[in-house]
């Protein structure tokens, strides 16, 4: 099988995820390579500040189901 793709990211973490809707927003086709099977939380606390998540909100992610 033969894929195309413009980009391709290695991680699915924050920092690829926020690439990736960034990307998809600019037309841009994106490949996301992750290792692991499944996204999980795997026990590391993240604070993301308030210029960060104006900034997430504005690639239209929806911060509002992530706990506290």
């Amino acid at each position: 099988m033969t894929r195309t793709c413009e980009v391709a990211i290695v991680g699915g973490g924050i920092g690829g995820l926020t690439l990736a809707a960034g990307l998809l927003q600019q037309s841009i086709s994106v490949e996301i390579f992750e290792q692991d099977t499944e996204l999980r939380e795997i026990g590391a606390g993240v604070a993301i500040a308030g210029n960060a998540t104006r900034l997430l909100q504005g690639l239209g992610i929806d911060l509002t189901r992530i706990r506290e």
